[in-house]
């Protein structure tokens, strides 16, 4: 049996959990793989090896009819499936958006291919279903009308959400993730924010189905704290799922190792996730590097766990009580100290 990465003390769900894409060939916008693809379900055993509990997978990965092969498999290896997910930006039918797209019967095709993915969710025995629609959104100004796109938005998931509803009941929770650009130059649901607005205009019945996958790298893309954007997800009761990772500035989506660029600032996360008691999966979404050889591939993976242990461990020992006490004396740079302190300190 592999050892599993797991949070002290945390409430809900423990252990940890990762893409399948995660373990990618290495490939870029700007260049080919540098590695050898490895199958889609070959790459489950490498997930259970690298510690993780939970994997992650797109409906292009991880298609309806291999779902039953794909649980078997991850059965025998002691994984669960964290969260599944349609995809709406690889197929060049959604070129232009799914939900938002001018083309009704390219919208009308995202829809299926949503439902479907409900479906598959609960196949895989997944309790979250994570929508990125990365091509929603629009490259030159009026080639869309923005009003008219948010309520195609609007009605897609309100559509999505009485499907469930209907056949699954609460059984499938769906998480909106927010990203600025990429691969559009203007994106729709581009930050925390605009998934929250988008998820107060659903229907009353079902906005308890909605909430947000905020992403750690996203939101510095944006130029945002992700702290932030995490405690206002939790303040709306909307955090249902997390992808941790690392983002050096507002470059293109790196995915680097979590605790890499700001430690400070993910042992601040970890005390906001604890004091919270958040009961979600704690996911990475990170990319084996293209300089990384084959027989390393798994090294993003053990490197961005035992980060976020490490950070984790050194939360629980951060005392609550110094930082109200620092915070009701208007000492702001002493509590960016004493985190310092729990961070670096002997």
């Amino acid at each position: 049996m592999n050892t599993r990465y797991t949070l002290k003390n945390k409430a809900g769900t423990n252990g940890l959990g990762a893409g399948v894409w995660n373990l990618g060939p290495g490939g870029d916008p700007f260049g080919g793989p540098t590695r050898e693809a490895i199958p889609i379900i070959d790459r489950l055993p490498l997930l259970a090896e690298a510690g993780m509990t939970f994997y992650e997978a797109h409906d292009h990965e991880v298609p309806a009819a291999d779902a039953d092969k794909a649980k078997k498999k991850a059965d025998g290896l002691g994984l669960r499936c964290g969260m599944y997910t349609p995809s709406f930006f690889a197929d060049r039918m959604f070129k232009d958006g799914g939900m938002s797209a001018n083309d009704a019967g390219v919208r009308k095709q995202a829809l299926e291919n949503a439902k479907r993915a409900v479906d598959t969710t609960v196949q895989l025995g997944a309790k979250v279903m994570v929508f990125w629609n990365g091509r929603e959104g629009f490259d030159f100004v009026l080639a869309k009308n923005g009003r008219e796109a948010f309520k195609r938005l609007v009605e897609g998931f309100n559509a999505v959400g009485q499907y469930a509803r209907e056949k699954y009941g609460s059984q499938v929770r769906f998480g909106l993730e927010p990203k600025p650009n990429e691969p559009r130059a203007n994106m729709y649901l581009a930050n925390v924010g605009e998934a929250l607005y988008l998820i107060s205009r659903l229907d009353k019945d079902i906005q308890d189905l909605f909430g947000v996958n905020p992403e750690t790298a996203h939101s510095r893309i944006a130029g945002l704290d992700y702290i932030w954007d995490v405690e206002m997800c939790l303040e709306a009761g909307k955090l249902v799922h997390i992808h941790l990772n690392a983002q050096d500035g507002q470059r293109y989506d790196q995915d680097l190792p979590f605790g890499y660029t700001e430690p400070l600032k993910d042992l601040a996360l970890c005390v906001v996730l604890q004091d919270a008691a958040y009961e979600g999966i704690v996911c990475f979404d990170v990319k084996a590097p293209r300089t990384d050889d084959p027989a390393n591939i798994q090294d993003i993976l053990h490197v961005s766990s035992q980060n976020l242990v490490w950070l984790w461990d050194r939360a629980l020992e951060v005392d609550r009580s110094k930082i109200a006490e620092l915070r009701a004396a208007n000492r702001a740079t002493a509590i960016a100290g004493y985190l310092a302190q729990c961070l670096y300190g002997r």
